[in-house]
């Protein structure tokens, strides 16, 4: 097993267990001390985890982006659902942005029997499995590519989407509370705002775990969005502060 594929599978680990001693990770992932050492050093770094006597945990702060196979597993039923839902925009004869969230790659599955798509996407993951589709011209950006995110993000991913109209956007984000909408990275926040500002009908994906979360990069207004697609009924006061500026489904 490679570095990275062992990185992946520690926090797909403490993702379920959010704390686990040195000892059992180690024992869990067939590895010696020194190589997973050599890990939990390189994942502390990038602020993934944190190391204490004997154990590792995961660090939780709402500024921390996980890795995307960490974060693709996180409330799939409602990513699910919410896919579902979405899958009513998506006719024939569209040009469509895709973000390269977990939440937005749910939507995959539905575009193979739709005719004649034009997909724009920054998702590295999204467009391997998009390559499979006949039916779909598909254009990926280009940019910097964070670790564990398969993301293409910076100036060369924005100026790229700025190249494209789409008919629809569908974007995740990491929070939403009743003034807006988050990113825990401000680089995936400048990429979905160009595709909102370029598409004619823009729709968040966002499951109910995402909602009263804050974080420190505005990603964007009600007004600037179509819809919000989540997986059960919101607070009654969110939906009467946001119902006004854009539609919600669930």
């Amino acid at each position: 097993m490679v570095s990275l594929e062992r990185m992946n599978r520690i926090i797909e680990i403490l993702m379920k267990r959010k704390i686990i001693s040195t000892i059992e990770l180690e024992a869990l992932m067939y590895c010696s001390t020194s190589t997973l050492r050599r890990d939990l050093i390189e994942l502390e770094k990038s602020g993934k985890i944190a190391r204490g006597h004997g154990e590792v945990r995961l660090v939780t702060s709402n500024n921390v982006e996980y890795i995307y196979s960490a974060r693709v597993r996180e409330e799939e039923k409602g990513k699910q659902h919410i896919a579902d839902i979405a899958s009513t925009f998506i006719t024939d004869n569209q040009s469509i942005f895709i973000d390269s969230s977990s939440t937005s790659s749910m939507i995959v599955p539905y575009l193979g029997n739709v005719k004649n798509l034009c997909i724009i996407t920054n998702g590295i993951e999204i467009a391997r499995k998009l390559n499979n589709f006949d039916n779909i011209t598909l254009f990926l950006s280009g940019g910097h590519i964070n670790y564990g995110t398969n993301s293409a993000l910076g100036n060369f991913a924005s100026d790229f989407i700025d190249n494209f109209h789409a008919d629809l956007a569908f974007i995740s984000c990491r929070g939403l509370d009743k003034y807006g909408t988050y990113e825990a990275n401000h680089q995936q926040a400048l990429i979905k705002q160009h595709m909102i500002k370029n598409a004619d009908k823009s729709v968040l994906l966002a499951d109910h775990s995402k909602f009263n979360t804050s974080h420190y990069f505005k990603l964007a207004h009600y007004r600037d969005l179509d819809c919000v697609i989540t997986d059960i009924s919101p607070i009654e006061s969110f939906q009467t502060i946001v119902e006004s500026e854009c539609e919600i489904l669930w």
